[in-house]
């Protein structure tokens, strides 16, 4: 058992308060009602010695914190802010009234600390909650990417360095080592990160993430984002998905083939190997580019927090989390049913 200075459970007079100030309709308050977060300090376990030195922080509440930093679109000061002047927040944590929170310099810690291994654990975890209650229908996963800008002035460095393009200079004057220029939807250039995202068509959760350098093809993320996850009846993706390993995958697999097809040599491939779903794919695919929007207008995924890919991946995974985490209190609170998407449809 990891041992902390915020093991014991909040006192009469700290709930007395919050009962009185925190709205029972809350999102926090349904948040902490709905999932139970106390596994994450068994998946921190090993990230934390035991016997050396003064208790820190527990887990749990240290990540409580950063969920509300990314729930909230706030910075490492502004969320230390907040946890002293909003009583939502402290009682969300499980501060006392009157108890100072942890500081900017022990959030940045705590996610250095765990890494994004166990970020993407806390992540599977969320999703399996969802998946117990019942909101996951597997019957159809969209899978897409977005650009996520590098923390990077290009202008200043163009400027300086009189670039005309990134390649020319991405090496040796980038403050972000890895970051790489890459092409949006519909060839505008960007710099930066890729994130790429599976979600159930259905409830609108996010199945699975990664995030590369934005020169990676969306392509080659098909089959690892693919694989792990439950068999789908149906996965639909855009043009840049559409390669024969991809196809062949989906073929062996038994999951029908809603890639939307390129004008080349693909579509032999497909006609003679297997049936084709892209018609009404197609019209569905659209909805995962909401959730992006969400994303970056709200969670703040339009603009890379951090240097490097590492904390960039940390990034994209607690913006997931957020938004799956949203989804869910909203379906299940406001007692609305993810809309059906009928299979009878999706034919040739």
């Amino acid at each position: 058992m990891i041992e902390t200075r915020n093991s014991k459970q909040t006192s009469f007079l700290g709930n007395y308060v919050y009962d009185k100030i925190v709205s029972r309709d809350h999102i926090l308050r349904k948040i902490q009602s709905t999932i139970d977060l106390s596994f994450v300090n068994k998946l921190c376990r090993d990230a934390y010695c035991v016997d050396n030195g003064r208790p820190g922080w527990s887990p749990v509440l240290m990540f409580k914190i950063v969920f509300l930093q990314f729930l909230y679109d706030l910075s490492d000061y502004a969320i230390e802010d907040e946890l002293n002047d909003r009583l939502s927040f402290k009682m969300f944590a499980g501060l006392e009234v009157d108890e100072a929170p942890p500081d900017h310099s022990s959030i940045s810690r705590f996610r250095d600390r765990l890494g994004p291994e166990r970020f993407k654990d806390i992540f599977n975890k969320i999703v399996s909650i969802a998946r117990d209650k019942g909101i996951v229908s597997d019957k159809l996963h969209i899978m897409d990417a977005t650009d996520v800008r590098a923390k990077v002035d290009l202008y200043r460095i163009k400027k300086e360095h009189k670039a005309k393009e990134p390649d020319t200079y991405i090496d040796n004057h980038s403050p972000d080592k890895d970051a790489r220029p890459g092409r949006k939807h519909g060839g505008r250039l960007c710099y930066g990160y890729k994130a790429h995202l599976v979600m159930d068509a259905e409830s609108e959760i996010v199945l699975n993430v990664d995030t590369l350098p934005a020169n990676k093809k969306e392509a080659d993320l098909f089959v690892p984002l693919s694989k792990p996850l439950p068999q789908p009846k149906v996965v639909t993706a855009d043009k840049a998905y559409d390669r024969k390993d991809n196809h062949r995958y989906l073929s062996k697999s038994h999951i029908r083939n809603g890639i939307i097809l390129r004008k080349n040599l693909t579509k032999e491939y497909i006609k003679h190997n297997i049936k084709r779903v892209s018609r009404v794919a197609k019209s569905i695919r659209p909805v995962i580019e909401h959730k992006f929007a969400d994303m970056k207008k709200h969670h703040g995924l339009a603009l890379a927090r951090y240097i490097g890919l590492i904390k960039t991946r940390i990034q994209v995974y607690m913006t997931a989390i957020s938004v799956n985490v949203k989804r869910m209190i909203k379906l299940i609170y406001h007692c609305v049913s993810p809309p059906k998407i009928s299979l009878r449809r999706v034919q040739t």
